[in-house]
């Protein structure tokens, strides 16, 4: 039976450790049982993005799940049919309460914080450099937001109501009004895996 390497970065509640160090999640049980039905055994590696990004470019990993497409990525990789939207939001602890378009949280030259090497798509990538503050993790990026260090941060909405599912970052608010959803897919180094993958992911959710 042959083994696919399977990689994605740790996002819970999608695809995370639990306390006993098994991989748990939304996504990645989703990924499991379509690989499963497609009759491979599955290894799978959670580890942080940049690393994943590297191994999968070097095709050391088969498939990659939870990717945002970006041109450059389309040039390079095949992605499955939609796996799901993500919302994407931004949060702030400042006292801004009503805002309508993105680029209204820089008129006084604040700042809005992402995590390293992610793609969020054109609303967010779009916005100029000078704008932003990088994060090497989204409870980096939170606890800054939370402690008014940082004007503004994107996050998954999903994730965020995870991370603080105990209402751990009290002065933290959701803008609203500036949600919108993101597409997520699987990527593949091999067209006939993602073609395969496709056609079993249609049969799993019937």
């Amino acid at each position: 039976m042959r083994t696919l390497v399977i990689g994605a970065d740790p996002f819970p509640p999608y695809q995370y450790f639990d306390e006993n160090g098994e991989i748990q999640g939304l996504d990645y049980e989703v990924v499991k049982s379509v690989i499963d039905m497609m009759g491979y055994k599955a290894k799978f590696i959670i580890d942080e993005w940049s690393l994943v990004e590297k191994a999968f470019h070097n095709k050391e990993i088969d498939i990659v799940f939870q990717v945002q497409k970006t041109p450059e990525r389309e040039k390079n990789y095949y992605f499955s049919d939609k796996l799901r939207d993500a919302v994407t939001s931004i949060i702030t602890s400042t006292s801004v309460t009503d805002c309508n378009h993105i680029n209204e949280l820089f008129k006084d030259s604040l700042k809005l914080g992402v995590i390293e090497n992610y793609q969020y798509g054109e609303v967010i990538d779009s916005i100029d450099l000078d704008n932003k503050i990088f994060f090497k993790s989204l409870d980096e990026l939170v606890k800054s937001i939370n402690d008014g260090i940082t004007a503004f941060g994107v996050v998954d909405l999903g994730v965020y109501s995870h991370l603080n599912k105990e209402n751990i970052y009290k002065n933290v608010r959701v803008l609203n009004k500036l949600n919108f959803n993101r597409p997520l897919y699987v990527a593949f180094n091999d067209k006939s895996l993602r073609d395969e993958f496709n056609n079993s992911r249609i049969m799993y959710t019937k």
